[in-house]
């Protein structure tokens, strides 16, 4: 597809290995880094830690039954979803799998030595931690990064479910931007947004989200291999939305506030709220199902 060296880097999540499947298949990458978890503010570990208070059990196991539904709920629609590209790492021949893990991992000296070995001209992102200036400098034509909102109103992570638990899935969306030092901030190539239908939920929008993703992020590394890509500045920061921040309250709400209508309020609204949407966004991607 190009002639570029591409290093992936994502994380063991389904939706960031559909990614890396998808785009190794398209870009023929030379590697992909993948980050495992550990970092302090995973939901699990959030957990325990909560569960550590015993005279508050009645509301923890409260708390647990709404996260195991939850994660009942977002397992079956993701393997719909994102099949067997989102649970198994394939990639072409001469690629290479290089799995870290720990918070922060594909920042240490060792991880930033193999990815220079590499001697790439872009490096890909998709859920990884935050790269920091040692990484970024490796690359010769800079870091793309897939992120799942539109940055002019949503930063961070999660920024789907939080579209749906603040009642505005007009926001719902994807860019594909520059990466900078600052979180989600970058120069954007392409935005987008998935078509929103009646019966939708959170997670059945997040896939959505996740695979016009995987076809900007391949439309935007062509660009660059071509010379012809066009950067757009950021001139409006969203809110910046943290692990931390997720509850099992702010759960609960997502799926409280899709039983009570939120993809139908939309949907009878749509014209109107899509004109200060589609304002705002840059690099447009024209991509149909």
């Amino acid at each position: 597809m190009n002639d570029l060296k591409v290093v992936l880097v994502v994380s063991p999540d389904p939706s960031d290995l559909y990614f890396a499947n998808q785009l190794s298949r398209r870009l023929a990458p030379a590697a992909v880094v993948v980050e495992g978890h550990g970092g302090p503010d995973s939901l699990p570990k959030r957990l325990g830690r909560w569960a550590a208070r015993a005279w508050e059990i009645p509301r923890l196991l409260r708390e647990r039954r709404v996260v195991s539904n939850h994660v009942r709920r977002t397992d079956a629609i993701d393997r719909a979803g994102f099949g067997d590209d989102g649970y198994r790492l394939a990639v072409p021949n001469g690629c290479r799998i290089i799995e870290v893990g720990g918070k922060n991992a594909v920042n240490t000296p060792e991880t930033v030595r193999q990815v220079r070995d590499f001697d790439p001209d872009l490096l890909v992102l998709c859920g990884c931690s935050i790269l920091k200036k040692e990484l970024l400098s490796v690359p010769r034509l800079g870091t793309l990064n897939l992120h799942g909102g539109l940055a002019q109103r949503y930063r961070g992570v999660w920024t789907t479910l939080w579209a749906v638990v603040n009642r505005e899935p007009e926001y719902i969306g994807a860019t594909v931007h520059f990466v900078s030092p600052r979180i989600d901030d970058g120069d954007i190539v392409f935005q987008g947004r998935p078509e929103v239908e009646p019966g939708d939920n959170p997670e059945s929008l997040y896939v959505k989200v996740v695979k016009l993703g995987v076809e900007m992020m391949a439309a935007a590394v062509q660009s660059v291999a071509d010379g012809t890509v066009c950067r757009y500045r950021l001139e409006e920061r969203g809110r910046l939305y943290l692990s931390r921040m997720v509850t099992p309250q702010v759960l609960e709400e997502a799926w409280r506030a899709t039983e009570e209508g939120v993809i139908a309020a939309y949907l009878a609204e749509k014209k109107v709220r899509d004109a200060g949407v589609l304002s705002q966004m840059r690099g447009q991607f024209p991509y149909r199902r």
